[in-house]
This record gives structure tokens, sequence and C-alpha cells, in this order.
């Protein structure tokens, strides 16, 4: 024996052993330390039988020591509180590893006794080998099995002994699978026996000092996917077994062997890819004689939300969703939304593989007594029982005729919500035709809740999302009435100059300059009520104020009524054209506050680097108490004809663009109204 694996079992034999010891010493202050001693003791006893290198000791060390594990899990389950349903599928699971123990122990007792014949001897060591490795295979579904479904918050020690378990049985089935096909590597995995020992000293000692309560709850998944693998691996091995009996064989049986297992596996993975209703059975049958309930509720309320939540699958309509997740419930190939609308009929809303929508895509009359009987029973409606007796109810006798002539349809969930009847859904048949129970009642009516829930709140936020866009039309529509006021206002005082100064040729002139600039602006209020422009996007451009003032004030104005006062040029950013109404709204409302004749004063300052620009009148001014609280809020004006827009436009406006407002009045004084924006360059810079 090379000196790394015998020191290697050498250490590992003291190591057991002394942890065997130390376990059942203190088995009378901690009863439930008998249980990892005596798993302990097998795996010193099986230590000790690889240093002794006796056969019949080697035969029988390896079964103490897989006994002694299983046993340590029993009483464990036993003593700790555990799920009922997980209790029994652990107990399912030592049932089997102990048969396996006890078919190859007797195997490697009639192979250790000799005086065999060749052939018999053959077979032997051959099924004794087949009945390790499907120990082994078994063992690590058993230890994945254990490991998911235990609590991973208070087994932190169990974990450790089924990830050494698991490590210890995964060797073996490399080992036994090796043997099997006659590789010259299992000598060297059987002589690497002894370091394997030795590694898993460090976490079983660590799992042996931890003082815990653990708890195993039985997971659906990790149960499937533990037999799925023992499934997948009888499969192989069986395959593996029968070959290699051909090519013993020999001659052309080895041929004929190759191509037998090919075929076999070629066929078998094609009818479980490829037949729906094959996996469909093989489902059933396993969720009806494995589990006590057909769902896992706890993964079938992941997946509804995953898919009302629109995580999976985005590009699918609300009304498809809603769909899909009522018909995964009994995997059904599709389904059909009908919404309920007033009076005695239903409308089609969405299908979702449903590959013909030809029966509800006109109008579908029903009673409006079946439709309130649904809403206060929620009863799932199953078409093919009400085909076959004509309905044992009221409620059955009423549903209406094109539903039950469609063929496809199979069963009927209403959606209800406060005593109102949303909708229904109806589903198609699955794969496999079969019986809807009480679990599946119980479930879709769960569902069907949360359902109607989801579209009635889909259907409140789409009327929400409505009503705000009539409102912001209707806030724009309000701005337009401001902004054409002022027009009427303008043309009205040029049409009243016109008979007396009509002759005047600078009059001529100012009034056509003033028509052009009403016509342009009654163009721009209406492109402002389009809906897909929104006016709280401003387009941020380098604006010369200077320039953007006096042609506020040249052209939209009288002359001699706007008073421009520019103490420097400046370049600010902003939208030129929402700059231009916001100060014409306030250079108005000034005008419209101001005495007959009076003029509005309008001045461009630069103050520590702030932009200000300032619009005073000598009106009536407003009270602190009407700033604070009405100014800026539409319809509230201090004019006798005001509409109370133009101050709470052009305060929206500007903040948009990244300014500021202030207001200044006193009562009998006049008002000024101050626009702030941060200075970009002035003509103390270069560039101006």
């Amino acid at each position: 024996m090379p000196s790394l694996s015998f020191w290697s079992v050498v250490l590992s034999t003291i190591f057991y052993a002394g942890l065997a010891i130390w376990r059942l010493l203190i088995t009378r202050r901690h009863p439930r330390a008998l249980h990892l001693g005596l798993a302990f003791t097998g795996m010193a006893l099986w230590s000790a039988s690889m240093l002794s290198g006796v056969s019949a000791w080697m035969v029988v060390s390896e079964p103490m020591r897989d006994a002694g594990w299983l046993a340590y899990i029993v009483l464990t389950t036993r003593t700790f509180e555990q799920d009922d349903e997980a209790r029994r599928t652990i107990r399912r699971f030592c049932i089997s590893l102990g048969v396996l123990i006890v078919v190859r122990t007797a195997l490697s007792l009639l192979i250790a006794q000799g005086g065999l014949a060749y052939f018999a001897a053959v077979d032997l060591t051959i099924a004794m080998f087949s009945a390790h490795w499907v120990f082994a295979l078994v063992g690590v579904a058993f230890a994945h099995f254990l490991y998911r479904a235990s609590a991973s918050a208070s087994a932190s020690g169990f974990r450790l002994i089924v990830i050494a378990l698991g490590v210890l049985w995964a060797y073996n089935l490399n080992l036994y699978t090796l043997m099997l096909l006659g590789y010259p590597l299992a000598v060297l995995l059987l002589q690497g026996m002894g370091v394997l020992a030795l590694g898993l000293v460090p976490a079983l000692a660590l799992a042996a000092r931890r003082k815990e309560r653990w708890k195993v709850t039985l997971s659906r998944q990790a149960t499937t996917r533990s037999l799925l693998f023992v499934a997948i691996g009888s499969y192989f091995v069986v395959i593996s077994a029968a070959t290699r009996a051909l090519i013993w064989a020999g001659g052309h049986g080895a041929d004929l062997a190759r191509l037998l297992a090919a075929v076999i596996l070629a066929l078998t993975i094609l009818a479980i890819g490829l037949l729906p209703k094959l996996r469909a059975r093989v489902k059933a049958m396993f969720v009806r004689h494995l589990f006590e309930h057909r769902y896992d509720y706890r993964s079938e309320w992941l997946r509804f939300s995953a898919t009302i939540a629109d995580r999976t699958m985005p590009n699918l309509s609300a009304e498809e969703r809603a769909i899909r997740s009522v018909a995964d419930v009994t995997e059904s190939l599709g389904g059909v939304l009908l919404f309920a609308e007033r009076g005695e009929r239903m409308a089609l809303a969405g299908c979702w593989q449903w590959y013909t929508s030809d029966p509800f895509s006109h109008a579908l009359p029903v009673e409006a007594q079946w439709l309130d009987d649904l809403a206060h029973s929620g009863r799932i409606l199953n078409l093919d029982e009400i085909r076959e007796t004509g309905g044992s109810t009221d409620e059955d006798r009423m549903v209406p005729d094109w539903l039950l002539r469609e063929n496809k349809a199979w069963v009927v969930v209403p959606l209800a919500r406060s005593g109102r009847l949303v909708g229904i859904i109806v589903l198609g048949r699955p794969q496999l035709d079969r019986d809807l129970d009480w679990e599946d009642f119980d479930l879709l009516r769960v569902i069907s809740q949360q359902v109607a829930v989801h579209l009635t709140d889909a259907q409140n936020q789409a009327e929400l999302d409505e009503a705000r866009r009539f409102e912001e039309f209707n806030r724009r529509f309000g701005f337009i009435i401001h902004d054409l006021k002022n027009v009427v206002s303008q043309l009205s005082l040029v049409s009243s100059n016109a008979a007396q100064h009509g002759a005047n040729p600078k009059f001529q002139a100012a009034m056509a300059k003033t028509l052009e600039n009403a016509t342009g602006k009654m163009t721009t209020m209406l492109s402002r009520l389009s809906t897909e422009r929104s006016i709280a996007e401003p387009q941020m451009v380098e604006v010369d104020l200077t320039r953007l003032l006096t042609g506020v004030a040249q052209h939209s104005y009288a002359p001699g009524v706007v008073i421009l006062s520019i103490e420097q040029d400046c370049v600010i950013l902003a939208d030129a054209e929402q700059l231009s109404i916001a100060i014409e709204h306030l250079i108005t409302n000034a005008i419209e506050a101001s005495p007959p004749n009076a003029t509005v004063a309008v001045s461009l300052t630069i103050w520590d680097g702030v932009v200000v620009i300032a619009v005073e009148d000598k009106g009536e001014g407003m009270t602190p108490e009407f700033i604070r609280k009405e100014l800026f809020k539409p319809f509230a004006s201090t004019k006798k004809n005001g509409f109370g827009i133009g101050a709470a436009e052009a305060r929206s406006l500007v903040i948009a663009m990244g300014g500021d407002m202030e207001v200044i009045s006193v009562k009998g004084s006049g008002s000024r109204f101050a626009l702030r924006f941060p200075l970009l360059r002035s003509s103390d810079d270069d560039g101006i």
C-alpha cells in the first residue's frame, strides 16, 4: 500500500474512533449523541478494515458504515419534529437503501466464500457491483433531497453531514461505474478511499460539535429531482447491463448490443421530449402516487405572481397574461377572456393560444341572471358535464348555447370582484383530459379572484390615464382661451383705431405687423392643443434676452405701452417660445391691472450671476394672502374679467426651464414680477 494511502487510513481510523468514543461518553447527558456515535463507530470500523486487509472484514464493515448513517437519519427523524410527508419520504429512501445493503452484502459474502464456477463468480461480481452502483446512485439522490428539504437557518450541522455523505456516495458511484465498465482507473480510486475518509473528518467533526434542532420539510422540487435522478441512473444502468451482457456473448452480439442501446436511448428521449401526452401521464402518475396534494401551492403562487406581473412574458398583453395564469393551473392548451358588458351580453377581450376566435367574435348574448349567479357563487363550470347531463342546476341550464357549441371549451372560470362579475375565462382542454377535483376548484377559485382584482385595477388605471389626458387637454385649452383673450384685445384695439388712422401708412404697417403676430400666436395655440406635444418639456437653447425682450415689447403691444430698460446684454439657456409666452402673460396681466393709458416697466438686470427680468405695473396690487394661496392657482384672479390663468402658466413655464419667479406687491401701489435665470454669458464676456 502506498504511504499516502496507508497513513490516511491510519489517521482516519484514529480520528473516527476518537469521535465515536467522545459521542458515546456523553450519551448520559445528551441522549441524542448516541445516534451520531453509532455512525462514527461504523466509519471507524470501515476505515480499520481497509487497514487490516482482511476481505471478509471489509465485506462486513462497509454495510455497517452505511447502516450506521441510515440509523442516524432515521433516529434523528423520529426525535425531532418533522413534516409527516417528509418523514414518509425519508422512510421510503431508508427502506430502499436498507434492502440494497442486504442484497449487496449477501452477494459479497457468496463471492468471499469461494468455490464458485468461473461464470457464476463473474455474474455474481457484476450483480454485486451493480448493487453497489444502485446504492450509491440512490444515496446521492437521498443526500440531495435531505439537503434541499432541510431548513437552512437551523440545520447547518446536519447539512454538513449530508454533504459529507453525498461526497462519499458520489465517490462510490464513480468507483463502481468504472468497475462495471472495466476501466483500470477504478484501482486508483479504490486506493484513494483512505484519503477520502480522512478528508471527511473535519466536516463531520464540525457537525458533531453543533447543537441544533433541525427540521425537514418536503420539497416537491427536491423530491422530483431526486426521483428523476434515480430514474435516469436506473435507466442507464439497465441499458449498460444489457449491452455488457450482449458484448460478453461475443460474435455479432457486440454490434447488436451497441445498436440496440442506441435505438432504445433515442426512442426514449424522443418519446419523452416529443410526446406531450406521455409527459402529462408520467407527471400525473408521479403526483398521484408520491404526494398527498396535487399542487405545490407555494410554487403555484410564485408562478402566478410572475405571470401576472409581466416578469417572464413582456410581449403578452395584460389580458393574455391573465388567461395564461389561469390556464397554467390545469395545463390547458389555451383560453379566451370574455368581459361582461352592460346589458345581457359579453364581449371578447383577449385570446391566448386559441387559434381561432370566430365563435367569440360576434355578439354574445347571455342571461343577466346567469351573470349574477356566477358573480355571487363563483362556481367553476365543467362544460363537459353540462353537455352530457343538460345541467343539474338552474345556473347550468342558463349556460349560453354559443358556449356549449364550442367543443374546444372545457371549463368556465368566473372572475368576480365585490359581488360584480368582471368576466369569464374559458379554458381549453389540456394534453391529458381528466376530471377536475376539489384541489383544482379551490386553486382556480383563489387565482381567479386575484385575476379579477388585477384586471379591474388595469381597467381603472386605463380610465384614470384617459381622465388625465382629458385633464391635460382641458388645462391646455384653458391656457389657449387666456392667450386668445389677449389676441382678441390686440385685434380689438386695432379695429377701434382703424377708422381714425386707417389712411396713415405708419398705422397700416403697424396693423399688418399686429395681424401677422396675432396669426402666428393663434397657430401656435392650436399646435399646443395637440396631444402629441408636451408643454412641460422645453427645448433648451441659448437665448439673447435683449433681442427677445425688444421683440416682445415692439411687436406685441402698442408703442409707448411697454417701457423697456436693459442694463446689460446677456444670454441664458431657455426655450425662446415658452419664455416669450411667459413674459407676454405677465405684461398683459400688468396692462390689464393698470389704469388706462398707464405704462408697464420691463427691466433686465444682472445680479451676482443671476439674470432678473422684472415686470412692474401701477395697478391695485395684491394682498400677501392672495399671493400665497391663490395667485398661482388656475381661475383665481383679482381682475374683474380675468381668467386667473396667466400667472399660473407663466410660473409653470419658467420653473420648467430651470428658472424661478418672485412676486412683490403692495395693495394699492402695484406689483412686481421678477423672473430669475442663471447667467450663461454677458456683454462683459467674449462673444457678446
